[in-house]
């Protein structure tokens, strides 16, 4: 891969990865029972309004939220 590729990507931690997909599983199956609204409604507008988000953001914001995720901690395993 040339330098230009590998900064289209990102290595997440798996825990990480898996914990923020559940989180917003929760959050849009909680906003869908609180709604009364289909979740595949919300998954829609989350992910557009989501979307456009990311649109909006600088190459250096982009690169700030990459960096936040080296400050996460990986869940306690009790």
């Amino acid at each position: 891969m040339t330098k230009e590729s590998l900064d289209k990507f990102v290595l997440v931690p798996k825990d990480v990865f898996v914990l923020n997909t559940l989180a917003m599983g929760v959050a849009i199956q909680f906003l869908a029972k609180l709604t009364g609204e289909e979740i595949k409604a919300w998954k829609e507008y989350v992910s557009g309004i989501a979307s456009k988000q990311y649109r909006e953001l600088s190459s250096r914001e982009i690169q700030e939220i990459v960096d936040s995720i080296k400050d996460l901690k990986p869940p306690d395993e009790s």
